[in-house]
C-alpha cells in the first residue's frame, strides 16, 4: 500500500524525457531502475543519502544524483535522505564527527565554537566564509570522524532500510494471509 502510493508521486522515465529542465540529462537518469521501488536500490539511495549529506555546501542533493545514476540506486531515495542535515543539525554532527576523530586519533585540543551567525543577508554572507574558516581550522581530526561517520551511517542506513523493508512486506503478506483466511 505505502509501494503503491510512492509510485504514484514518483515520475515515470517518459516523464523525465519530456521534461524541458531535465530533457539534457535524460539518457542518464531516466533508467526505470533509478525510479523503481526495489529494496536494494532504495537502501542503496538511503546509504548514498547519508553520505552525501554531510556534504557542506548546496550540492547534496546534487552529489546524490551523480553518484546514484552510475551505481543505479533509488533516486528520489539518495535525494531525499539528504535533508537530515539542514542548519540546525549540521553543526552538531560536525561536532560529534570531530569527537569521533579525536577518539580514534589520540589528539585531544579544545574543540573551537562554531562562528555564530547573523539572521540577515549580510550575516549569512559573512558566515558561510567563517563556517568554511571554522572546518578547514579542524584539521585531519575532523576528515578521520568524518569518515568513520560516513561509514557508520551508510551502513545503518542500509541495514535499517532493509530490515524496514522486510517488516513491512512480512506484515503485509501475515494481513492478506490472514484476510484471506478469514474469507474462507
Amino acid at each position: 500500500m505505502i509501494r503503491k502510493k510512492l509510485k504514484a508521486k514518483l515520475p515515470t522515465p517518459e516523464s523525465i524525457r519530456d521534461s524541458r529542465w531535465l530533457r539534457w540529462c535524460a539518457p542518464w537518469i531516466s533508467h526505470p531502475r533509478l525510479w523503481h521501488l526495489h529494496r536494494r536500490a532504495v537502501a542503496l539511495g538511503v546509504a548514498i543519502g547519508l553520505v552525501t549529506g554531510l556534504i557542506p555546501g548546496p550540492f547534496q542533493i546534487l552529489m546524490a544524483v551523480v553518484i546514484a545514476v552510475p551505481l543505479r540506486a533509488n533516486i528520489p531515495a539518495a535525494a531525499f535522505t539528504t535533508l537530515y542535515t539542514n542548519p540546525f543539525t549540521f553543526v552538531p554532527l560536525y561536532i560529534l564527527a570531530y569527537n569521533v576523530g579525536q577518539l580514534v586519533t589520540g589528539e585531544h585540543s579544545p574543540l573551537v565554537i562554531p562562528p555564530q551567525g547573523d539572521w540577515t543577508w549580510a550575516g549569512l554572507g559573512r558566515f558561510v566564509p567563517e563556517l568554511a574558516h571554522w572546518i578547514s581550522s579542524l584539521g585531519d581530526t575532523l576528515l578521520i570522524g568524518l569518515a568513520i561517520q560516513c561509514l557508520v551511517f551508510a551502513l545503518g542506513g542500509y541495514a535499517l532500510t532493509m530490515l524496514a523493508w522486510r517488516v513491512v512486506v512480512t506484515w503485509a503478506w501475515r494481513t492478506r494471509h490472514a484476510r484471506r483466511a478469514a474469507a474462507r
